[in-house]
């Protein structure tokens, strides 16, 4: 890699800014914003400023792509309207993604910004060649593509560096105090500003009529002994597991489905990488690359489409699926192209990709979209079912109907839910100042209010392997309780251990086998009560694993005799059950109070 001289950096740095104005403006002034809020202990950058952040980290690509599209134009004047299209755009994204939002884990405008930064990085891909096609000079677009983001990367890291050493050496030698955000501020000096400068600066012009190959001898090598044994690798896996299925006579795992897709990408970069000397150069893996490998990704797909499937007829579409299912249909039809076109514009692949991205994002065939629709319709099939068997149901369905609740209430989609349980559910909604959770949805009360039963002969064979676990707001060191009504509090940390603790004139010991809890008096030993942990955790059987949705209440414990009183906060808890119905303790930790009578 040659480094160049001074002269060169500065030339190519005017010659950069003159060519991409916009974009070097607003990685300049969204750097030094980003620079300037870092350290500010009143904000939390991600709530309070996410969408500045998201806007400015998502304008770069758009702005570097929508440059390279206007250029395969000769007028390039007239085409310029289409850079305040982008500029209006990331300014609407700025408007439609809020800064704080008043529910905390929708995760809709994550999954949106994340499409969309994707689709821009897709758009640089493929920019200049949207009109204007050449296989020769896009092949070395995307090299050169590859080689300036390496530069760029290599250079701002070795800056950032180096500065980094330099302030570190300052505070070491002259004793003066470098603050922790300074380095902060660096980095996104470095990556902002020096790295899309170099990038920038790196890029050649006319790049639609740069039609002469030359194949780097490095190139060559990382293909022929890295890239293409590892889709071996990846091959012999896939089939020997498809060879487990068939003798076996059992459905695939669905893990499966991204294992296949990632061997899929993988061929797909290879395919992009010896597009152009794949028939002349002297190598007998990379000549036969084509059409083998598609071939023997036929079966591998089948196999892709029946994980997914059993998924989605279990449990329903989510996003994940969604676009697991998308992802597995593209990669159908990038076969279908490979195998049977005769043109194979590689152009075609992140065109494609960058059409998913956008299309999923919004409307009713969108990822949200049909990912609300089909776990409403879940949740209607199974509680039909449910009432049918007298408001009964088994463990997993009782499971799968609380997951789809939290599901829809996350993405402010739980008014689907009205017309099929017959419950208004924003009237379960309340508000908790002292946990800072505004619009909180009371879940163990719809619980109540539906009345359904678990069987019981259900729990063993779905609850046995099962880890019960709890962590309530009493964690994060927000709990709050009257003292002046008791004589004695203590913080109780068990880790599956047997314990006892000293509190004033009382002994707490707990015996984690048989999960027997008794205080007992230091100057009485028959002045004892025994605190009911193993009726507690029997009542939460059948919940489902996570017990974080259940109202806190459910985890105070109230027990008294003639001598003493007491009120026990279960702050975190995890047990299990095991297959003969025994409660394992793993931990658990708890605020009691004591009052003496």
């Amino acid at each position: 890699m040659k480094i160049p001289s001074l002269t060169e950096i500065t030339t190519k740095a005017e010659s950069a800014f003159k060519r991409f104005p916009i974009t070097l403006v607003w990685s300049i002034l969204g750097s030094l914003y980003c620079m300037s809020i870092v350290g500010d202990s009143s904000l939390d950058l991600f709530d309070d400023k996410s969408n500045v952040l998201l806007t400015l980290s998502l304008g770069i690509s758009w702005l570097i792509g929508i440059q390279f599209f206007v250029e395969q134009f000769k007028n390039k004047k007239k085409w310029l309207w289409l850079k305040v299209v982008v500029l209006a755009l990331l300014g609407f994204f700025y408007w439609y993604y809020p800064s704080v939002y008043h529910y905390t884990q929708n995760p809709i405008y994550l999954t949106r910004f994340f499409l969309y930064l994707i689709a821009g990085h897709l758009f640089v891909l493929f920019a200049p060649f949207l009109v204007k096609w050449d296989k020769n000079a896009y092949w070395n677009y995307l090299n050169l593509t590859g080689v300036a983001i390496t530069r760029s990367l290599f250079f701002s890291g070795i800056l950032f560096l180096g500065l980094v050493l330099a302030l570190v050496a300052i505070d070491a030698l002259f004793d003066i105090t470098i603050k922790g955000e300074r380095y902060g501020q660096l980095f996104i000096f470095c990556i902002g500003i020096v790295n899309t400068w170099i990038y920038l600066a790196d890029f050649p012009k006319n790049v639609i009529q740069n039609t002469s190959i030359q194949f780097n001898k490095a190139i060559e090598v990382l293909v022929k002994y890295i890239l293409i044994p590892l889709v071996i690798l990846y091959l012999l896996i896939l089939y020997a597991y498809s060879a487990k299925i068939v003798i076996e006579w059992e459905l695939p795992k669905g893990w499966v489905s991204y294992l296949v897709i990632a061997l899929s990408v993988l061929g797909y970069v290879i395919q992009i990488i010896i597009n152009p000397i794949q028939k002349n150069i002297k190598s007998w893996t990379i000549n036969r690359f084509f059409p083998w490998f598609y071939f023997l990704l036929i079966p591998l797909n089948i196999l892709l489409f029946v994980a997914i499937f059993r998924r989605i007829n279990d449990y329903g579409i989510t996003e994940n699926r969604y676009f697991v299912l998308a992802i597995a249909i593209w990669n159908v039809a990038m076969i279908a192209y490979v195998l049977l076109s005769k043109k194979k514009a590689l152009r075609t692949i992140p065109i494609s990709l960058f059409a998913i991205a956008i299309f999923s994002s919004f409307g009713f065939w969108g990822a949200h979209s049909v990912a609300n629709a089909s776990q409403t319709r879940q949740f209607e099939e199974i509680f039909n079912k449910v009432k049918e068997n007298n408001n009964v149901a088994s463990q997993s369905e009782l499971y799968q109907l609380k997951s789809i609740l939290t599901f829809l209430e996350e993405r402010k989609k739980v008014t689907n839910l009205n017309a099929v349980t017959q419950l208004n559910i924003e009237d379960f909604r309340e508000e908790r100042e002292e946990d800072n959770m505004f619009g909180y949805l009371n879940k163990h009360k719809i619980w109540e209010k539906l009345a359904i039963k678990v069987d019981t002969n259900t729990v063993d064979k779905i609850e046995s392997k099962n880890i019960y676990y709890y962590r309530n707001h009493y964690s994060n060191n927000k709990f709050s309780a009257p003292i002046e009504d008791y004589d004695y509090f203590t913080y109780l940390n068990y880790y599956n251990t047997n314990k006892t603790v000293d509190a004033g004139e009382y002994d707490i010991i707990l015996n984690m086998n048989t999960l027997k809890m008794h205080v007992t008096s230091k100057k009485d030993s028959l002045n004892t009560i025994e605190i009911p942990i193993k009726n507690k955790l029997s009542t939460f059987i059948g919940q489902g694993p996570n017990l974080n949705n259940l109202d806190a209440t459910n985890f105070t414990i109230e027990v008294s005799n003639n001598s003493m009183q007491i009120k026990m906060y279960l702050s975190e808890l995890s047990f299990r059950v095991s297959n003969d119905k025994d409660l394992l303790f793993d931990s658990f930790k708890a605020f009691l109070f004591l009052k003496e009578n």
